[in-house]
């Protein structure tokens, strides 16, 4: 499955970038908006996109050939929507969930990349709902799609 985006393409060289105290990404003067990208020691990219510095937006691993093998969205340097992971064929494998890097829902696929075999919710004890309340609160973002979504790739 190629994505609608050229992480590769459009990376900035990391010689050209550089992070500060607070873990915020800079070109220069100016806080970093674009994508970085690696090359992984089988010929696959890891690539990951900012805004103003700060994880947004998709980040993941893409063949030689520009398929998607993992794509997972930030918002906010949270990882906060769905994250997806596809075969080497292009089916998807698996779907998770996530707000706030906590995984809210799991959807397994069958080999078709299709037919559900298992949805799973996350469970969570008392310090992480308390924990998640706070961030939904401090730093409110749109709702996380459901499981129902996690086969529409137009949904992050």
């Amino acid at each position: 499955m190629r994505p609608e985006y050229d992480p590769v393409g459009q990376a900035v060289p990391y010689a050209e970038l550089h992070f500060d105290q607070d873990q915020v990404l800079w070109r220069g003067p100016e806080r970093f908006t674009g994508f970085t990208a690696e090359t992984l020691s089988d010929g696959d990219h890891g690539f990951q996109s900012y805004r103003d510095g700060w994880l947004e937006g998709p980040s993941g691993t893409i063949t030689s050939d520009g398929d998607l093998l993992t794509e997972r969205w930030f918002r906010g340097n949270h990882l906060y929507g769905i994250t997806r992971t596809f075969r080497r064929d292009g089916t998807l494998a698996k779907a998770v969930g996530y707000e706030y890097g906590y995984d809210m829902w799991t959807v397994t696929f069958d080999f078709d990349g299709s037919s559900v075999v298992s949805t799973v919710r996350g469970e969570f004890d008392e310090w992480d709902l308390k924990a998640l309340g706070n961030m939904r609160l401090d730093d409110p973002m749109p709702p996380l799609p459901g499981p129902e979504y996690a086969a529409d790739l137009s949904k992050h």
